[in-house]
């Protein structure tokens, strides 16, 4: 072994397989040796060897990276692992041992005890699959034969030498500071990512609070680090609170690069940067009580009236991201970008992307402004926050909630029944709140009542899932149920695994969510031509129709059990000035034309296309009754906005 550098290894599997780096992404897989040498569309390589670095000084660890790359400026690769809770340029484990010549060893977890890396055998044509980092036993499966590598002289001899020079197994907020500043070679964040797991929490929240007055650090860190990804957040984030905080008034954009927020585990940490950036969120001190983060991809006819209602129930900004609509909404959106009702941010996912993660990922760690808001509600555009008459406003709820320590509420959904278009297409410029009136079975879908929505702080929050917030594992983090007892989801649906998106108890006296998830058989063809949120880019189309979709359709038109959903109706007039309000605005007015128009005429082809491809026959007899009553609900036009 090299003291100066450590020994490097290729990892061989169990089954005769490779450890290796999908280029692409960064991935880390199980690739049988005949595909290690496969070419993408322009030639380059598909896959490279991942490395493990040992060093003699410290013999129980093992070092996951890539050779980094010979150009100096160019961002070096951030690896993950499926079912694993951490990401990085490089990811240390414990090395167990599991024979006297120590050629195989076993890798477990440096977060969480008996946790280990594990591959499975290829079981189809193509020797591909991810190494998984979730295993709870270590048999031959999680044996690793280490193969030593020479490195030629080069970017991976230097890698060594820096990480073997500068890792230590406790470091302070002063030794990290000085590490940065005293750092003369071209690997920093590989240095800090192996670093990150052996940084106490407090000592990482500490040196975050650094950042924002010490600017020679600051400086420091920006040049010797080369992934400008979380660079640019952190320097965003700092000149945004030092410029006072300013609201984003221009147009805001989440990128193609975002996505790189949705690999992996959602939620887990992408390397010290990014739990640096966390920290130093959670040091904005929020000056606003309460916004809504939501995603909506061609939902412009419903939007004015969404908004309308939750700025009556206190909702004091949105942050709206939306990609690839065929109704117009961009138009609406932008509009009301423009007037400072909402902030709205072009959300570009290509097809297969996870529009809500993405967005999701993006608005909890590199937009600031969301940060000056002491809750976030994370609703989907047919979700209303539904309160009893008790609360005026929803700040009333959250200040009763406040007296124990929390950080997160799980709220359940209500689901409200479809109802027949009588005025035809007319009836879909009607407030969404007022023409459906019934929850279905009060509120119980099969086990869709046990789904929940959350209110979070976002300033404790690693990224969403649809359902509820994510956080890193080693921070405290208290999840509440609407009635405030804890959120502990032990007790989940048959079939599915313990899992925050679903709620032990259905609590529905104080606070719940009014999901509109079936409007009419129009619109309900109308939702299943588009995408869901966690496929980005679906275009109009037929193929979603089929017997499950019907059926999901007749499940709650054939329900008796109803009630009126009488806490919505009750803020009909309040919701209908706030409407009038914001339809006072002439270009708001104009925009919301523009998408009624283009609704009208997206709605007629798409029920062109249902008739010409016989969607019905496609559906058991007994069930193609819910077609009937489109004519009634074709009849005439959108009504316009007379200038």
């Amino acid at each position: 072994m090299n003291a100066d550098r450590g020994s490097f290894f290729y990892l061989e599997t169990a089954h005769g397989g490779w450890l290796a780096v999908r280029q692409k992404d960064g991935a880390v897989c199980h690739v049988r040796s005949d595909e290690m040498t496969s070419r993408a569309e322009d030639g380059t390589s598909v896959y490279r060897p991942l490395l493990c670095v040992v060093f003699p000084q410290w013999p129980d660890y093992a070092f996951l990276t890539a050779e980094p790359p010979e150009e100096v400026e160019a961002s070096p690769s951030v690896l993950w692992i499926d079912q694993f809770l951490y990401k990085g340029t490089v990811i240390p484990f414990r090395r167990i041992k599991t024979v006297e010549s120590g050629e195989y060893a076993g890798l477990e977890s440096v977060f969480v005890q008996e946790r280990f890396c594990t591959t499975h055998a290829w079981s189809y044509a193509k020797g591909v699959n991810y190494l998984l980092g979730d295993c709870v036993q270590m048999k031959g499966w999680e044996q690793f034969h280490f193969c030593p590598v020479e490195p030629p002289e080069g970017a991976l001899l230097h890698l060594g030498r820096e990480f073997a020079g500068h890792f230590q197994r406790t470091i302070s907020p002063e030794g990290l500071r000085a590490l940065i500043l005293n750092y003369e070679g071209h690997y920093l964040q590989h240095v800090l990512d192996g670093l990150f797991p052996f940084i106490r929490t407090r000592d990482l929240k500490a040196f975050a609070a650094l950042l924002f007055k010490d600017k020679a650090l600051l400086d420091a860190l920006s040049r010797k680090v080369r992934d400008v990804f979380w660079l640019d957040a952190i320097n965003s984030l700092v000149a945004w609170q030092d410029g006072g905080r300013p609201a984003a008034h221009g147009s805001l954009l989440c990128d193609a690069a975002n996505i790189r927020l949705t690999y992996g585990v959602v939620g887990s940490p992408e390397g010290f940067l990014h739990m640096l950036l966390q920290y130093m969120r959670g040091h904005i001190t929020p000056r606003k009580k309460v916004c809504l983060l939501s995603t909506v991809r061609n939902e412009g006819i419903y939007l004015l009236e969404w908004i309308a209602y939750h700025r009556n129930m206190g909702v004091e900004h949105f942050f709206i991201y939306s990609n690839d609509n065929d109704d117009q909404s961009d138009i609406l959106l932008k509009t009301l970008h423009d007037e400072g009702i909402i902030t709205y941010i072009d959300n570009k996912v290509s097809l297969g992307d996870s529009a809500q993660l993405k967005a999701y990922g993006h608005a909890l760690n590199i937009l600031p402004d969301i940060l000056d808001y002491e809750w976030s509600f994370i609703l989907d555009g047919d979700e209303f926050i539904t309160l009893s008459p008790m609360f005026d406003k929803v700040q009333d709820y959250l200040r009763g909630m406040e007296r124990w320590d929390t950080d997160a509420i799980a709220l359940n959904w209500q689901f409200i029944s479809s109802e027949v278009n009588q005025n035809g297409f007319a009836d879909l410029t009607v407030p969404l709140t007022q023409r459906n009136r019934v929850i279905v079975s009060h509120g119980r879908v099969g086990e869709g009542w046990r789904l929940v929505k959350s209110v979070c702080r976002p300033q404790k929050v690693l990224q969403s899932r649809p359902h509820n917030p994510l956080w890193w594992y080693g921070d405290s983090f208290t999840y509440r149920l609407a009635n405030g007892g804890l959120h502990e989801y032990r007790n989940p649906p048959p079939g599915i695994g313990r899992d925050p998106a679903f709620s032990d108890h259905g609590y529905f006296d104080k606070i719940y969510i009014s999901h509109y998830y079936f409007k009419s058989i129009v619109e309900w063809i109308w939702k299943y031509a588009r995408n869901s949120g966690l496929d980005g880019a679906i275009s109009f189309g037929v193929e979603r129709y089929a017997d499950y979709w019907a059926n999901s359709y007749i499940t709650q038109l054939e329900d008796t059990s109803t009630a009126v959903n009488e806490n919505v109706l009750l803020r009909e007039l309040a919701t209908q000035r706030e409407l009038d309000r914001l339809r006072s605005i002439p270009a708001v007015r104009e925009a919301e034309n523009t998408v009624r128009r283009a609704w009208e005429e997206r709605l007629n082809y798409l029920l062109d296309m249902i008739a010409e491809a016989d969607v019905a026959s496609r559906l058991r007899e007994e069930w193609r009754y819910i077609f009937d009553t489109i004519p009634t609900e074709r009849m005439g036009n959108l009504p316009l906005h007379v200038q």
